[in-house]
């Protein structure tokens, strides 16, 4: 493995996970640390992540990518999805994680960019996980039938302001489903400033979640919007528009 010599331990990794309440096997932990690994192998190649630390991989793409599972999906009211959309996956975090603790969860993940798209496909083929890869932006997706208002759960992980966020994602979440913006900073005026795009696209947004990850600094929110009707249909409008006029009050 790279970036971690044979028979290293993984209690680090482990507290980092069992902080968030979410139970894994020693297979599971395995897999986490092989992802790791071959995120630092691949990036060294395709610059896939600023993150290239060992222990930084293991909080801050591992750990925190299951953060949305915290405390037996706490966020969702204790009701594991059945499906989940993570939107601007990257490198394929949150997806990768939640896939591997998640075996019975029908993951996608979709990230407009070719060479993570690739990335994505390659590791979850090495680690054997039944993880969907779609090489697109959600505005474009979110006015196909296929896709549109199916998702159990959507996230996304530091991708974009809120009400430029809720347009990317409501649109692609079930009415009684639920979309999640991961976020590591002050919340108060980005909520204030998103709320009336989030019920104009048919979401009511939640209390959001604080959670901390052992050794990283900071409390990190978990932003909880329920679908609860859908959204109109000339949302989300063309690819851009979203983040160039966001959805104001």
């Amino acid at each position: 493995m790279v970036g971690r010599e044979a028979g290293q331990s993984l209690v680090g990794l482990s507290r980092a996970v069992e902080s968030l309440g979410v139970e894994l096997t020693d297979a599971q932990l395995a897999q986490l640390d092989e992802l790791a690994s071959l995120l630092q192998e691949w990036n060294s190649r395709l610059n896939l992540t600023s993150i290239t630390e060992r222990v930084e991989i293991e909080r801050k793409h591992l750990a925190d990518s299951l953060a949305p599972a915290a405390h037996g999906w706490r966020a969702l009211s204790g009701r594991q999805p059945h499906s989940l959309l993570d939107v601007g996956s990257g490198a394929g975090f949150p997806a990768l994680p939640l896939a591997i603790a998640f075996p019975d969860v029908r993951v996608t993940a979709m990230e407009k960019s070719r060479k993570k798209a690739e990335f994505i496909e390659l590791a979850a083929a090495h680690l054997g996980l039944d993880v969907r890869v779609l090489r697109s932006r959600a505005e474009t997706e979110g006015q196909r039938p296929i896709w549109r208002e199916t998702f159990d759960l959507v996230l996304a992980r530091a991708v974009a302001y809120l009400p430029t966020l809720a347009e990317y994602c409501l649109p692609l979440t079930r009415v009684g489903g639920h979309f999640i913006a991961m976020k590591s900073e002050s919340l108060e005026e980005e909520m204030n400033d998103g709320i009336a795009a989030v019920e104009h696209l048919g979401g009511r947004l939640q209390e959001p979640i604080a959670y901390e990850i052992p050794g990283l600094t900071g409390t990190r929110w978990l932003l909880v919007v329920e679908k609860v009707a859908r959204t109109p249909k000339e949302y989300p409008r063309l690819p851009g528009v979203p983040k160039k006029r966001p959805l104001t009050g």
